[in-house]
């Protein structure tokens, strides 16, 4: 919870997501510096099979259980429902935000007003899905990683959530590179894909406890 006020507070009281975008974007030319990098495209193209990869694993391990332990199979099942439900979670709550992307901001050659989260959003904004930010999500399913590492290992589990965090926020600046989306609109799509995997862990993990 105190994460999510730090956001509100980021987005809303203070003009980082506009200096970051100004830093990015060439007023000359009319674009942003990235518009061109496919980079973006093949990351998540590669964890998009990456993704069913995972999905592909727990379903095999369902049919024909694989010699795993009990905490292992539940990070499994984890990790592959958090490789559907986190990108899918994300992109409906972005498709009735109806928040404008960078490259839709007047300050940035588009129509829209810049609208911050607590504002209303103005009656001829686009709807298209910019907060959270969907590009970045194709990384965040793998914030359930970290969970094969407990809980003997909770050191490690926190390395390998920080090595997993810095993989969605270097996917997500690629996309603000491109005028996709802002800085808090990637840490918004960060916090909700964490208390997805975390509400997902608990509930497997209770109903593994009852089985």
């Amino acid at each position: 919870m105190l994460s999510a006020v730090l956001i509100i507070g980021i987005g809303n009281y203070s003009n980082l997501d506009l200096a970051l975008a100004d830093s990015m974007y060439d007023g000359v030319r009319g674009q942003f510096a990235g518009t061109a990098n496919a980079l973006a495209d093949s990351l998540q193209s590669g964890m998009t099979l990456l993704a069913g990869a995972a999905i592909l694993l727990a379903i095999w391990d369902a049919l024909r259980p694989l010699l795993w332990s009990t905490s292992s199979r539940v990070a499994l099942r984890v990790l592959a429902l958090s490789a559907v439900l986190v990108p899918l979670g994300i992109y409906l709550l972005s498709a009735f935000s109806g928040v404008s992307c960078p490259t839709e901001v007047l300050r940035y050659g588009g129509l829209a007003s810049y609208t911050r989260l607590l504002e209303s959003v103005p009656a001829q904004a686009s709807a298209m899905v910019c907060l959270p930010a969907t590009g970045a999500s194709h990384a965040w399913w793998l914030l359930a990683l970290p969970l094969f590492f407990l809980p003997r290992r909770p050191r490690l589990a926190v390395l390998a959530g920080g090595v997993m965090l810095l993989c969605g926020l270097g996917l997500g600046w690629l996309q603000q590179l491109r005028g996709a989306q802002f800085f808090t609109h990637t840490l918004w799509s960060a916090w909700i894909a964490s208390f997805l995997v975390y509400l997902l862990y608990q509930l497997l993990k209770a109903d593994d406890a009852l089985a």
